[in-house]
């Protein structure tokens, strides 16, 4: 019998293919990548660890200070109550004084108080003494507008180049302005008795009243025309006023609508107008209403620069100036010396005009030296000294 030979198995070969040779060999390889990705995350978890500690700590620094000022106040609590009088000084005088919005913060204003408490004590006292004062007075007898005014009317009297002889008598005439505005002044005027003349304003409440006691005394009566002032409009010179600005048609058509106003005038005299009398060409238009009208014109010269005077003499208008001022001074001395260099000036030139105004230091200084007036001069109406200088 043959023998049974053995068979030999063939030797398996190594796949070619990275089957379990690859496998192995990366076998090794996946503990060390493992354990460097461990690394990474405890290298991770270091740094985040670090950076929570530096925000801990940065968190804690922040915080350190405001421990600290908690702790002063107790210290400076301990050195407040030091001066402890004042503290209980302070304390019945909240309680006296009934403002308690200011109790919620008593530390800080409990410092404060008594120096804030003596004021209100003195300011209680001024309003006793308020009532006192005589301003309102005053200004219920005066024009609104009266002092800026009173600021134009600063021109010294002109140079006397003027004379006329005395035959009959010094003719002084005195214009109180402003009428309309105030009756009772009105009335203590009236009640003078002597020749005056009334100078009305367009506008005033209560110049129908005024007009016909006036007429009834045989006072004369002029308008007292509102022209613009050099400070226009800061000082309004009041309804009616003749403007700078205004063409020729509505400077004619508002000057007739104040003629309109003030009933059996004789003449107008301006109010304000340190503007507009400084404008030959306006004043001529004027000048030639008042002409047709058979109106006379004072110039109060509430301007140094007034060129009044030749357009009226252009236009051969009857015309007169302001001589002297009674009252741009409130007070009886200035109005008593006031009406003295009224005196000597008429005595010099042999007329003069005099314009006031309705104050009551006018009308008590003009009562008292009324008997010294009619000795010296021959009171007139304003018409009369004005036909005077025009002969």
């Amino acid at each position: 019998m043959a023998k049974k030979g053995r068979v030999r198995k063939a030797p398996v070969k190594p796949r070619s293919t990275s089957g379990r040779s690859t496998s192995r060999r990366s076998t090794p390889k996946k503990p060390f990548e493992s354990f460097e990705r461990q690394m990474l995350k405890v290298a991770a978890g270091l740094i985040l660890l670090i950076c929570v500690v530096i925000t801990v700590a940065l968190i804690a620094k922040r915080l350190m200070p405001v421990t600290p000022d908690t702790k002063p106040p107790a210290p400076v609590a301990k050195t407040a109550p030091g001066p402890p009088k004042p503290s209980t000084v302070t304390k019945p005088a909240l309680e006296k004084i009934p403002a308690p919005p200011l109790t919620p913060k008593p530390d800080p204003l409990a410092v404060r108080v008594p120096d804030d408490r003596p004021p209100p004590t003195e300011i209680a006292s001024i309003p006793p003494s308020l009532p006192v004062i005589p301003k309102p007075a005053e200004k219920s007898e005066t024009l609104p507008g009266d002092k800026p005014f009173h600021e134009e009317t600063l021109p010294p009297p002109l140079p006397i180049t003027r004379v006329k002889p005395v035959t009959d008598g010094v003719l002084v005439a005195i214009i109180i302005d402003d009428i309309g505005y105030d009756r009772k002044m009105a009335d203590g005027f009236l009640a003078l008795d002597i020749p005056m003349t009334f100078s009305v304003l367009p506008y005033g409440p209560f110049n129908s009243s005024i007009i016909a006691k006036a007429k009834a005394k045989g006072v004369e009566l002029m308008l007292h025309l509102p022209m613009e002032p050099v400070n226009y409009p800061a000082v309004n010179p009041g309804p009616g006023a003749l403007l700078s600005t205004m063409t020729p048609d509505q400077l004619i058509s508002q000057l007739n609508t104040d003629l309109g106003k003030v009933s059996g005038i004789k003449g107008v005299n301006n109010h304000m107008g340190s503007t507009l009398t400084t404008s030959s060409h306006q004043m001529r238009q004027i000048f030639t209403i008042l002409k047709k009208r058979d109106l006379f014109f004072v110039d109060s010269r509430t301007s140094a620069q007034s060129r009044c005077r030749a357009s009226a003499e252009l236009l051969q208008l009857p015309f007169a100036e302001r001589d002297i001022f009674l009252d741009h001074e409130r007070t009886p001395a200035f109005v008593r010396n006031q009406i003295t260099l009224l005196i000597q000036r008429a005595k010099k030139q042999g007329y003069a005009i005099a314009i006031g105004h309705p104050h009551r230091v006018t009308l008590n200084v003009l009562r008292e030296m009324l008997p010294e007036l009619q000795k010296n001069v021959s009171l007139s109406y304003a018409s009369q000294v004005v036909a005077l200088q025009g002969e």
